[in-house]
C-alpha cells in the first residue's frame, strides 16, 4: 500500500496547527493558497476581490483552527470557509451594485429636473409640464407604461420586471433610454420658441 507523502505531511501540519504551531499553519497556507485563489477567481468578478476573499479565508481559518478535528480533511474545511467568504463578498457586491444603479437612476431624474431649472429653460412650470406630456405622447405604449409604473406608481425595477415579464436588465436599460429620449425631446421643445423669434 502506497502512502501519499503530501497527505501525511498535511495531516502532521494540521495536528501541529491545531495545537497552536504558527509555522505549521503557514505551511498549510502554502499548500492551499493557489487552489483557493483559483476557487475564488472562478466565483468572483474581480481578481482583487478573489485575493481579498482568500486572505479573509486564511485569517478566519487561523482564528478557528483549534476547532478543526485533526482527522478532518483540511482542504474541504478551508474551501467551505472560502465559500462563505465569497458569498459574503457577492452579497456585498450585489448590494453596492443595486445602490449604484439606484444612484445612476436618481442622477438621470435630476438631469431632467436640471433641464427645467437651467438658464436655457425660461418657461413656466406649466410649460415644462406641457412639454413633458407632449414628449411622453411620442413614446410607445410600452415605454409610457414603464414611465408610469416607475415614477407615478413608484414600482421598483424588480416589481416592474415581474409585472411585465421582462428581465430587470431590460427594464433598467429601457428606462435609461426612455429618460434620455425624454430629456432630448424636452430640450428641443424648450428651444423652439427662441428659434422662432
Amino acid at each position: 500500500m502506497q502512502i501519499n507523502v503530501e497527505t501525511e505531511l498535511e495531516k502532521q501540519y494540521v495536528r501541529a496547527a491545531t495545537n497552536g504551531d504558527r509555522q505549521a499553519f503557514a505551511e498549510l497556507v502554502k499548500m492551499h493558497e493557489s487552489m483557493l485563489t483559483a476557487f475564488a477567481l472562478y466565483r468572483l468578478p474581480y481578481p482583487d476581490e478573489a485575493a481579498e476573499a482568500v486572505q479573509d479565508t486564511f485569517v478566519r481559518a487561523y482564528e478557528q483552527i483549534a476547532e478543526l478535528r485533526p482527522e478532518s480533511d483540511f482542504g474541504t474545511w478551508i474551501r467551505s470557509i472560502c465559500r462563505f467568504m465569497i458569498l459574503t463578498r457577492v452579497k456585498k457586491y450585489t448590494r453596492q451594485k443595486a445602490k449604484h444603479d439606484n444612484y445612476k437612476e436618481q442622477l438621470a431624474v435630476l438631469a431632467v429636473r436640471h433641464i427645467a431649472e437651467s438658464a436655457a429653460f425660461r418657461d413656466s412650470d406649466a410649460d415644462l409640464l406641457a412639454h413633458l406630456n407632449s414628449c411622453r405622447e411620442t413614446l410607445s405604449d410600452t415605454n409610457q407604461s414603464l414611465i408610469n409604473d416607475r415614477y407615478e406608481a413608484s414600482l421598483s425595477i424588480q416589481q416592474i420586471s415581474e409585472k411585465t415579464g421582462r428581465t430587470e436588465t431590460w427594464v433598467t436599460s429601457t428606462l435609461h433610454r426612455v429618460r434620455s429620449a425624454l430629456r432630448t425631446c424636452i430640450e428641443k421643445k424648450t428651444k423652439e420658441p427662441s428659434d422662432e423669434k
